[in-house]
This record gives C-alpha cells, structure tokens and sequence, in this order.
C-alpha cells in the first residue's frame, strides 16, 4: 500500500504485548509491523507491579515513546483503607479503583500528549480505557477485535441455571461497552465477520482485519508419531478452553477408544483446572503437561488437533498454530465460524456434537492420505491468509483512510463503513 507520508499514531492498548505468551501477541505483531513505517507512541495499561527491562526493551524497537499505567496501586483512602478488609468484596473493590486510576493517568497522559503534540490518529484497542477516548478531537480507530457478549451468550446455554443470571447480568455489561465503542468512530474493525455481525448486524461493512500468526515460528520440522496422537492446547482455565477440554476427555475419546483403543491425548497449557486433572487421572492415555516454555514440540507429536470449543468469540489462535505446523484440525462450528477470512472457508473437519467429532477423529487417524492432504491445506491457508504482514497492511489501510491519505484502491471500504 503506497504511503503519502509517515503517520504519528498515538496508541492505546490494554495490556503490555509482551513477551509473545501473555496472551496478547496480537499487539505485538501489529507494533512490530506498523512501528517500522509511522512514528508511533505507545501507551498501554498493565496489570504488572513491575515491567521487567527485557519488555520495554522488546516494545522499545518499533514505538518512540512508551509509557505504561500500572492498575496495582492507587491514592488509598481512609474509607478505602477499610473496605478493602472486607473478604470479597474488599478485594474487587480495591481492584476497580486500581484500574479506574490507572485509565485517569492514561487519560491525562493521552490528552497532554495530544496537546503539545500533532498526532495523526488515535489508534484504540480494548475496552476498559474508554474513558481516554472522550474528547479527543483527532481521528480515531478503533479494533473491536472480538466480541466478549458473543461467547458469553453461547456460554449462558451451557452452565448450570443458578450460574445463568450472573452470566446474564456479565453479557448485558459486555454487550453495552462493546456497542459504545464501536459507536465512537466509523473507522473500526472487528477480528472476524461473526464477531461483527453479532455486534452489529448484518448490514454493517467494518473491516475485518483477523487474527494472524507467525509462520516462520509455527513451522513442522519433524514428522508425526505416528501413535494415534491427539492434541489440544490453550489456557486452561480460560472457561471455553477448560469445557473442551472436559469434553474431550469424557465424551468424545470414549466414543474414539471404541474403534482405536490405543491412543496418546496431550492436554498442553498452563493453569488447567482442578477439574480437569482430576478428570484426567482416569485414562492412562492423557498427559496434562501445565504450562511449558514451547509448545511447538507437542504440535510435532500430534497426528490430529482437536478444539473442541462449544462456546467462543473471535478467532482461536491455537487452530491456526496447529494448522501452521500442519496438524490437521477436528473442530466445531463456534471455532470455523471466526476463522473464515475474506469468505474463504479454512480447511477443517467439523463436528456438530461428540459423536460427529470423534468420527472425525477417528477418520483422519485410519485415513493417513486424508490427513496429509488437510495438513498441507491448513499450512497453505495460513500462509495465504494469515501472515501478520497482511494483517497489518488491514489496520494500517484503516488509519490511514481515518488521517485523511485515502489509496483509491481502499477509499470503497471507506464509504461502507459509514456511521450508522
């Protein structure tokens, strides 16, 4: 994409993007990307005591300014001093406060900013730092990315009922944030067309600039172990992650040991439930690892990847790994349904319910020629649709329409992401 010129671009972000395991790589990427092109200065909340040197010194590369707004501290007060005793409460109390004064320093620090200096965009992401954006009088961007009232609602069909009004009360909080931020500009992108059309119907023509992931990091350097291994990775006591994997485990390998009584099961990822380890002391097959510095070694021992997710938003950055390290992927509708890009379908094998799963499973381990053939197309997908160069060239078209320096070749996007 040509570039008129160099843009200023003042950031906001919710988290430290680093290192690439804190769940936030996404920035991290779009920064290392955007910050060899525009001038850049890189504000970001934090819910970190202290900021090791390493990461600033990672950030520092590609923003000419940082500045990092702790959520763990703030002024105490007497009234605060004795709430806080209370068992709970007292703790959710002190840590609202916390964030509420970490997001008044950013904002200060944000408009103090755009005061002594000319900046050409405000580029936002997250949701808790809103209040920054009020009165900002510049262009603004914001990534919606995902929806979290999506995969809450799906949730709310899954949990017992005494859980669903407390799940009720979180959706109706997530849905009117994420609404009030997508109404602050007309240049806004979600992380897929799901996430976008739940948010904001079907009409609505916001950019999609999806997740991506690092082929060259993601990439298979020995064969399979060929032992009938099945693979599952994430956070374990992320709520979608934690139910596929129980759901994995006691319904859907059963009805897999019915044709293939010999498998291996890897459950990869730090904090796994209590629950789940427990679940998993009953089969002799699984292995819960906890938490490890790579997990690329676990993806090249597995034969087919299984994302079980019944409840989710946005995209799964776990499919597009094993499909980078050319693991063939036994899915559901939740998971396929954030990954389409462009209309484009990826190549997956979806299961609507545990016996459509395990079939499917069972298929790809009998069936070595279908196998390969869906690992050499999930590379080529991911290779094709998910580099974060092409990722970002997205959002950097996006800002770029917002400071005015429009290309002909994006200005039609431009004219249908008009305010509603």
């Amino acid at each position: 994409m040509p570039i008129d010129r160099q843009l200023k671009i003042l950031w906001i972000y919710p988290e430290i993007p680093y290192p690439l395991t804190s769940g936030f790589l996404r920035g991290f990427h779009l920064l290392r990307i955007l910050g060899q092109s525009h001038a850049i200065t890189f504000l970001s909340l934090t819910s970190q005591t202290r900021v090791p040197p390493e990461t600033i010194q990672a950030l520092e590369a590609y923003a000419e300014r940082i500045e990092i707004f702790s959520r763990c501290s703030s002024p105490g007060s007497r009234w605060l001093r004795i709430c806080r005793r209370i068992p709970v409460l007292g703790g959710r109390l002190q840590e609202y406060c916390n964030t509420r004064n970490a997001v008044e320093r950013m904002r200060r620090a944000a408009h103090n900013l755009l005061q002594k200096q000319i900046f050409d965009v405000v580029l936002f992401h997250g949701r808790e730092a809103l209040p920054v954006l009020e009165g900002i009088q510049i262009p603004i961007v914001v990534d919606c990315g995902d929806t979290n009232s999506t995969r809450i609602l799906q949730e709310m069909h899954r949990v017992r009922l005494t859980r669903r009004p407390k799940l009720f009360f979180h959706y109706v909080k997530e849905r009117r944030l994420e609404e009030r931020l997508a109404r602050k500009t007309s240049y806004r992108c979600f992380i897929s067309t799901r996430d976008r059309e739940n948010l904001l119907g079907f009409s609505d023509r916001s950019e999609i600039v999806p997740q991506g992931v690092d082929d060259s990091y993601w990439k298979r350097r020995f064969s399979p172990s060929g032992r009938n291994c099945i693979a599952f990775s994430g956070v374990l006591n992320y709520p979608p992650n934690a139910d596929a994997a129980l759901f994995l485990l006691d319904k859907i390998l059963p009805l897999v040991r019915r044709s293939l009584p010999k498998l291996e099961v890897l459950i990869v990822g730090r904090d796994p439930t209590p629950e789940l380890v427990n679940a998993a002391r009953h089969y002799d097959d699984v292995t819960v690892t906890g938490a490890v510095e790579d997990v690329r070694p676990y993806l090249e021992l597995a034969d087919v990847f299984v994302a079980a997710l019944r409840f989710a938003s946005g995209v799964q950055n776990k499919v597009l790994e094993a499909m980078a390290m050319e693991v063939p992927v036994v899915t559901t509708p939740v998971v396929a349904a954030g990954l389409c890009v462009d209309g484009i379908e990826p190549p997956l094998v979806i299961g609507l319910n545990d016996e459509e799963i395990a079939n499917g499973i069972i298929r790809l381990l009998i069936h070595p020629e279908e196998r390969s053939s869906l690992s050499a197309a999930g590379r080529r997908f991911v290779e094709a649709h998910c580099s974060w160069s092409h990722i970002a060239e997205k959002l950097e078209g996006l800002c770029l329409a917002a400071a005015g320096h429009v290309t002909e070749s994006y200005r039609p996007n431009l004219i249908s992401t008009a305010r509603r």
